[in-house]
């Protein structure tokens, strides 16, 4: 009986750390500062228990907020759950959670808005540099990060003379890029807190990961008739996945 009213307990926690991933990606893209919960269609300020609870509808215009807030909150709670019966070999149960709530603010806005933040890769810098020297020491640290940073930036730049390549020929200019430089920021960032060697595995695991999410969704539009040539697709998902594997689940 204990240890059931321990996991529901971790889960309430789970639930409060998906109130925070989803208050934060949904005021930070839109006011690039933490500000009082605000209803994404008019921009109007929300009362708080009307946002976190219940009716989670603006009084004001009506719009009601995304399924996302349920999906994210429930995830978490299951999460949470999970990582206390299976923490962690390196992060443990607190560290495992801060760091998850940080990952799922990342996936959330890039799905979102195609988007990585400076402020959020900052952000994560300080925490993954606090992580990975007290881990790794601060030399494996700085190198690592330094390697997750610089191949990403090689990708990064082959990126570029795909898109240059592609618009000549489509003959019209490209909109978006194969990569962005919020997702090399993000590498940097979990260099740091994976240390060396397990940012080269991480990264294997990553772009296996991106390929077959890339097939997926090639498929599923192809079958819909709705594929767009050179759609882009955000990657940071894919980078957070293969984090997720090597610190939580291998």
């Amino acid at each position: 009986m204990t240890n059931i009213l321990v996991i529901f307990a971790v889960s309430i926690l789970g639930w409060i750390c998906g109130f925070a991933v989803n208050y934060v990606s949904d005021v930070l893209p839109a006011r690039r500062k933490l500000v009082l919960p605000i209803c994404l269609s008019c921009g109007e300020k929300q009362p708080i228990i009307n946002y976190l609870f219940w009716p989670r509808r603006c009084p004001h215009c009506q719009y009601p907020r995304s399924r996302r807030t349920w999906v994210v909150e429930i995830l978490f709670a299951l999460s949470a759950a999970w990582i206390w019966v299976n923490p962690p070999d390196e992060l443990g149960f607190w560290l495992g959670l801060v760091v998850l709530v940080y990952f799922g603010i990342v996936v959330v806005i890039d799905m979102e808005h195609r988007l990585i933040l400076h402020v959020v890769s900052l952000a994560g810098a300080i925490l993954a540099l606090i992580i990975g020297i007290s881990l790794h020491g601060y030399k494996e640290t700085l190198f690592s990060g330094l390697v997750g940073f610089g191949l990403m930036f090689i990708l990064y730049l082959f990126g570029i003379l795909f898109a240059r390549w592609a618009s000549r020929r489509r003959g019209q200019a490209m909109d978006e890029e194969a990569l962005g430089f919020g997702d090399v920021t993000l590498s940097g960032v979990l260099g740091l807190l994976l240390g060396f060697p397990e940012v080269i595995r991480w990264l294997v695991i990553s772009i296996f990961i991106g390929a077959v999410v890339s097939m997926a969704y090639l498929v599923i539009m192809l079958s819909a008739r709705k594929y767009r040539l050179f759609s882009p697709i955000p990657y940071g998902p894919s980078l957070i996945a293969g984090a997720i594997y090597l610190l939580y689940i291998r």
